[in-house]
């Protein structure tokens, strides 16, 4: 009797060691789950800061970051502010590509010229457009631009009277901007650039435009969308239109014509973007600006280049 108690006296002892032992292990085990776990997080945590600190800044409307074209927000809008002849094309294409309406209450007008400069028919509107005190935006091809040394003239010509120079390609050739309707993106910003280029050799290095204007018009080619990414990167904005003459609609009209092709796209929008040309053969987009100009004028409207 006294070995069996003795036995059983022994048998629990061990069992009390083993638990203890067990219970040890596993506070050990936990404290060390523990320690990994914070040394873990505060890796993670360390991971985390240092991508944060590498990290580029996004560009943004509401950011003052210098694009490509080497001006920043805030100094296109300073420069918008300082010129009163001028408005702020970010807001035209929204208006245009995105039915944004704009609402400040202003009847405003912008008279647009594509394809030139030529020696024919760009002095011509020049001079009206100086004879009624209006300033217009015209939107250029480099390949005008180098033909001869009385364009290269004419660009500064237009330059100094006040009116706004933009970029429409370098060689306005559908083929290489656009194969079978789609936009090549490579082709198109290659262009843009040389376009560019020729600007300043004539104008300047200082001279900048962020305003562009897609050949044929932005909604009238496939594959737009990564070409539109590209240029909202480098600080450009393109402009169409939302009223037109018809000059360049293949069919040869008279005076009268165009008039009525206006009547037709000119509805009383607030913000009036009119497709006209400036190259050669458009002797009667020149014959009819001065009746454009007094009938905008007569029902209220302001005249504005987009810068």
């Amino acid at each position: 009797m006294i070995k069996k108690q003795k036995i059983y006296r022994k048998r629990k002892k061990r069992r009390r060691l083993r638990k203890f032992i067990i219970s040890l292990l596993i506070i050990i085990l936990s404290v060390l789950c523990f320690i990994l776990y914070k040394q873990n997080k505060q890796l993670k945590t360390k991971q985390v800061q240092a991508l944060a600190s590498n990290k580029k800044p996004e560009i943004s409307d509401n950011k003052n970051l210098e694009n490509d074209i080497g001006l920043t927000n805030n100094e296109i809008k300073r420069e918008v502010k300082q010129d009163s002849n001028s408005y702020d094309a970010a807001k035209i294409q929204d208006y245009l590509s995105k039915n944004k309406k704009i609402n400040d209450g202003e009847k405003i007008a912008f008279l647009t010229f594509d394809d030139g400069p030529s020696t024919t028919v760009t002095p011509t509107i020049l001079n009206i457009l100086k004879q009624n005190n209006v300033k217009a935006t015209f939107f250029v091809i480099g390949k005008q631009v180098d033909e001869n040394e009385n364009t290269k003239g004419i660009l500064k010509d237009i330059y100094n009277q006040g009116h706004a120079i933009a970029n429409h390609t370098y060689s306005h050739n559908y083929t290489k901007l656009y194969p079978s309707g789609i936009v090549n993106v490579q082709a198109f910003v290659e262009e843009i650039e040389k376009n560019n280029k020729a600007l300043k050799d004539v104008l300047g290095e200082d001279f900048q435009s962020r305003v562009i204007r897609f050949p044929g018009g932005h909604a009238s080619w496939k594959g737009v969308e990564k070409l539109d990414e590209e240029l909202d990167k480098k600080g450009y904005k393109y402009i169409d239109w939302n009223a037109l003459i018809g000059d360049a609609e293949g069919i040869t009209r008279t005076k009268e014509q165009y008039i009525s092709r206006y009547s037709e796209t000119f509805n009383g929008q607030e913000k009036v973007v009119i497709l006209m040309h400036d190259t050669y053969g458009k002797k009667s987009t020149a014959d009819v600006l001065q009746y454009i100009i007094t009938d905008l004028k007569n029902k209220g409207y302001e005249f504005k280049t987009l810068k």
